[in-house]
């Protein structure tokens, strides 16, 4: 809980690192970087996936919906499709 105030706290900064965060699940978050891209983040806020997706959804079973050139599909936790 605490990290999830510090992940909105950093975008309420005069120079967000994040424009939106989603929850964390299983070890990972997706959030939305500067650039509009979305990627996974952990819990020391490093970048797990890097953000190169249009969108993205929150891990459930090992995998998450992500959306790349117009098209959803699925990865796995190292960013692969699945």
């Amino acid at each position: 809980m605490v990290l999830s105030v510090s992940l909105l706290g950093a975008c309420a900064s005069p120079s967000p690192q994040y424009r939106q965060v989603g929850k964390f699940s299983e070890g990972l978050a997706p959030v939305q970087a500067a650039s509009g891209r979305w990627g996974f983040i952990n819990q020391r806020q490093q970048w797990a996936i890097p953000p190169r997706f249009e969108d993205a959804r929150e891990f459930q079973d090992g995998r998450a919906a992500a959306k790349q050139g117009g098209k959803w599909g699925f990865i796995n936790k190292q960013g692969q499709w699945q």
